[in-house]
């Protein structure tokens, strides 16, 4: 047996969107898969696949493939309406970890829109390199996500 020392990574950020909470609760949630980005896939065949959230407690975040295949990313651990959303994931070692990722997402009305707090903490496997790849990650599906909300063309990868 290996035994290693777990990391742990802590990450926040603020997204201005310009939209009612319940707008963009909306498009978190139920409409996530209209937004999410091909690149962000692990895998299935474009098209025949979608993101899928469920909003509500024990809820899931998941990938579905055409076929049955797919991906949980992660299950609802809270939900308040159009306030609060807390996820809880995990990733395998093929896709970095093993790590626990916890991941909260808080809106609140600011003038005309709303402000989205993004906050993820990730204990297991982290890596500086890793942790600032997860950012990067999370900084564009944010930006797409914006993007749909707003009507704006959408952000390619790498382009941020």
């Amino acid at each position: 047996m290996n035994l290693k020392t777990a990391e742990i990574a802590d990450l926040t950020m603020d997204i201005n969107i310009n939209a009612t909470p319940e707008r963009v609760w909306t498009a978190l949630t139920s409409d996530i898969g209209q937004w999410w980005p091909a690149d962000f896939f692990a895998g299935g065949e474009a098209g025949k696949r979608t993101y899928l959230l469920e909003a509500e407690p024990g809820g899931r975040m998941y990938e579905q493939w055409e076929g049955g295949g797919g991906v949980l990313w992660g299950n609802v651990i809270a939900v308040d309406p159009t306030v609060r959303l807390q996820v809880l994931g995990s990733l395998f070692p093929n896709w970095g970890g093993p790590s626990l990722w916890f991941a909260t997402w808080d809106l609140a009305a600011a003038g005309d829109g709303t402000v989205v707090t993004f906050s993820e903490s990730a204990i297991g496997k982290v890596s500086a390199g890793g942790a600032e790849e997860k950012t990067a990650g999370w900084e564009f599906l944010w930006a797409c996500m914006k993007a749909h909300i707003e009507g704006l063309p959408e952000p390619a990868w790498g382009d941020l």
